[in-house]
C-alpha cells in the first residue's frame, strides 16, 4: 500500500537550529523521503518532533494531498510500480506544471548533439527567435497559427531578397531556405517530445502537435546544371593563366578549378571533399568513402574508380609526395570547405569566359549522370550506383552483394570516350 506522511527526522537539526519537514513515502515496505521547502524551529514541534504549528501542518498536509492526487493518476495500479518508479512519476508530473522552454531545449540539444547540418539548425533557430522576438517560448505556445506566421515571415523575407538581387542583376535562389528552416524547427520540436514524453507509461508533457496538419512548402526541384560535351571539352582546352615574370603556371583559383572540374568529371563526379581527403590508391584504382553518405551506409559508401589515362597528367601534377593522401590539395588549403570555396571561385571566372551561367563544381557530377543516361545509354540503376547514392529499396539486398565496381567503371569508360573521343580511356 502506498502512503504519505509528514515527519521530522531526529538528529537532523541544521546549524541554524531548524529542521526540514520531509514527506515519508512508504510502498511495499520500502521507504523514500522527499525533501520540502518547509523549515521549522523547535518551538513549532512537540517533544516527539511532531508538527504543532497550524501553519506548517496545513502546508505539509497540502503536499501530502498533492502527492496522493498525482499517484491517483498512475496509468496502472500503484502496486505494479517500484517505489523508485513512483518517485520518478511524481517528479515528472510536477515538471508537467512547469512550462517547457522550447528555445532553451533547442540550444541545449544542439550543444550536446552531433547532427549533420548543425549549422543550418542553428541558423533556423536564430531566425525563429528573431520572428517571435524573444529568447523563450513554452512548447504549448507553438501552434499551427504561429507556424503559419513564421512561414509568412520567411516568404516576405524571400520576396525582399529577390527584389534586392534583381536590382543587382544576380541569380534568384530556390526556396530551399524556407523548407529547410521549417523542417529544422519541426525536427527540434519532435526531439523535445522524445525527451519529455514517455508514451509507454502514459506520461505526456508535450501534448500539442502543431506540425500534424501544417504543410511545409516543398523544395523546388534542383536547378539543372548539366553541361554539353562541347562545353566540357572547352573547359578542358582552356589555357592556363601564367605568371608574367617567369611564364610558369600561376597558382590561382582559375587554374585549380579548371583541373579539379575535369578530375571530378573523369572520376565519376567525385565531390570536392572526397577529392581533398582520399588517400587509398592501388593498381591505378582510387578507393574512397563518400563523405556525404558514409555514416548512413553499412559499406560506409565505399567507391572504387579506375583512373582514366586522360587525367594521368593531373594525377601527377597534384600528387601528394608525402604519401599521406592521393592529392596535395590539403597542403594549400587548410580545410575541405576552403578548397571547395576556391574551386567555385575559379569556376565563376571560367563561367564568365565561356558564358556559362553560375557554373559550379557540382556541374561535373550532374553532367556525368545526364550524359551517361541520355547520350551513352547507361541504365539509371548503373548511374545510381556509380554516383554512390543511397537506394532505400535495395538496402536489404545490398547486404548480400559485394560490389566489384566493374560495371560502374565500364560506364565511366563509355562516358569519357563519348566526351573526349577514343584513346583517352582507362
Amino acid at each position: 500500500m502506498l502512503t504519505f506522511k509528514a515527519e521530522i527526522l531526529k538528529n537532523k537539526q541544521k546549524a541554524d537550529g531548524t529542521y526540514n519537514v520531509k514527506i515519508r513515502m512508504t510502498h511495499n515496505r520500502e521507504v523514500k523521503r522527499l525533501s520540502t521547502n518547509i523549515f521549522v524551529r523547535p518551538n513549532d514541534l512537540t517533544k516527539s518532533l511532531k508538527l504543532k504549528n497550524p501553519v506548517f501542518i496545513k502546508e505539509a498536509d497540502a503536499l501530502v494531498r498533492q502527492y496522493q492526487e498525482i499517484c491517483s493518476t498512475l496509468p496502472l495500479e500503484a502496486s505494479t510500480y517500484s517505489i523508485d518508479e513512483i518517485l520518478e512519476y511524481i517528479k515528472t508530473e510536477q515538471n508537467r506544471k512547469k512550462s517547457i522552454d522550447f528555445i532553451l531545449f533547442c540550444k541545449e540539444w544542439l550543444d550536446r548533439t552531433e547532427i549533420k547540418g548543425k549549422k543550418n539548425y542553428k541558423t533556423a533557430l536564430n531566425t525563429f527567435i528573431t520572428y517571435i522576438g524573444k529568447d523563450c517560448l513554452p512548447t504549448n505556445q507553438i501552434t499551427k497559427d504561429l507556424l503559419k506566421g513564421f512561414l509568412e515571415y520567411l516568404l516576405k523575407r524571400r520576396v525582399e531578397k529577390i527584389a534586392e538581387l534583381q536590382k543587382k542583376g544576380k541569380r534568384i535562389p530556390s526556396n530551399r531556405t524556407i523548407s529547410l528552416y521549417l523542417g529544422s524547427i519541426r525536427h527540434l520540436f519532435n526531439e523535445a517530445k522524445k525527451r519529455y514524453n514517455d508514451y509507454d507509461r502514459g506520461i505526456i508533457l508535450i501534448s500539442n502537435s502543431p506540425f500534424e496538419n501544417f504543410e511545409i512548402p516543398k523544395q523546388e526541384a534542383t536547378r539543372k546544371r548539366a553541361l554539353s560535351p562541347e562545353t566540357i571539352r572547352k573547359i578542358w582546352e582552356l589555357p592556363y593563366i601564367l605568371n608574367t615574370t617567369n611564364g610558369k603556371e600561376r597558382i590561382c583559383p582559375y587554374n585549380l578549378a579548371k583541373d579539379c572540374f575535369i578530375l571530378s568529371f573523369c572520376l565519376i563526379g567525385i565531390n570536392s571533399v572526397d577529392l581533398y581527403n582520399c588517400s587509398e590508391l592501388k593498381d591505378n584504382i582510387i578507393t574512397y568513402y563518400r563523405t556525404k553518405t558514409k555514416d548512413r551506409r553499412l559499406d560506409k559508401a565505399k567507391m572504387q574508380v579506375h583512373i582514366p589515362s586522360i587525367i594521368m597528367p593531373l594525377m601527377q601534377k597534384y600528387k601528394d609526395f608525402t604519401g599521406n593522401r592521393i592529392f596535395n590539395f590539403y597542403h594549400q588549403y587548410s580545410t575541405a570547405n576552403n578548397f571547395n570555396r576556391a574551386i567555385n571561385m575559379g569556376l565563376k571566372e571560367i563561367g564568365r569566359i565561356l558564358k556559362i551561367d553560375d557554373l559550379e563544381f557540382y556541374a561535373g557530377r550532374h553532367s556525368w549522370a545526364t550524359l551517361a543516361v541520355n547520350k551513352v545509354g547507361i541504365d539509371k540503376y548503373t548511374v545510381h550506383a556509380a554516383l554512390n547514392h543511397i537506394d532505400e529499396a535495395m538496402k536489404v539486398t545490398d547486404i548480400y552483394i559485394e560490389r566489384d565496381f566493374r560495371i560502374e567503371n565500364e560506364a565511366n569508360r563509355k562516358v569519357i570516350e563519348y566526351v573526349f573521343g577514343g584513346g583517352t580511356t582507362l
